[in-house]
């Protein structure tokens, strides 16, 4: 089984540092060219989910279309819930100096479920829940999920038996599709 993972296109909040979590912003129009022509591999009877979240829901719908199959809306595969500093531009507000701080420090320290954000055994419950009911579907699929950058970097890391928490490789850039093999 491969997995093409593909990061929702670039946001109007993207450009402005402004966090996102559970909250939406609109593609921007350089985000919808790119991912009518980002580099996708050649794909055997692809299977594609996205988060139920706009932004990845308009990414995959997009997507769907390139490769001639459907969106299957998935809220397992949602961002992230990054509680108060969700809509905050990032180390703007000073009120929430000590929560900037922790959320900065997140790949180093667990945040458990501080202000409200999710905790990393909530998100990593979601993640292999997704997990387990993928592993039902056909080994001849590609699995193409769409989702968002905590997500995929997240999903790699329980791949690879890294703590979910961990940096990993990074969270990739919007629009970006990553191959795996499972």
């Amino acid at each position: 089984m491969r997995f093409i993972l593909i990061r929702h296109g670039q946001t109007e909040w993207n450009l402005k540092g402004r966090i996102q979590g559970w909250l939406d912003s609109k593609l921007t129009k350089d985000a919808v060219v790119g991912l009518k022509t980002t580099d996708l591999p050649k794909l055997y009877n692809p299977i594609l989910f996205s988060s139920d979240l706009g932004r990845a829901n308009q990414s995959g719908e997009i997507i769907a279309n390139r490769i001639g199959t459907h969106v299957i809306s998935d809220s397992r595969l949602r961002e992230r819930r990054l509680g108060e500093l969700e809509g905050k531009i990032a180390d703007k507000d000073h009120h929430l100096h000590a929560h900037w701080r922790t959320y900065q420090n997140r790949y180093t320290k667990q945040i458990g479920n501080a202000f409200g954000i999710e905790s990393e055994q909530d998100f990593e419950k979601r993640i292999r829940s997704f997990m387990a009911s993928v592993n039902e579907q056909s080994s001849e699929s590609d699995i193409v999920i769409v989702s968002h950058g905590e997500w995929i970097r997240a999903f790699i890391n329980i791949l690879e038996g890294i703590p979910s928490w961990h940096s990993g490789s990074g969270i990739p850039d919007n629009g970006r599709a990553i191959l795996l093999s499972a």
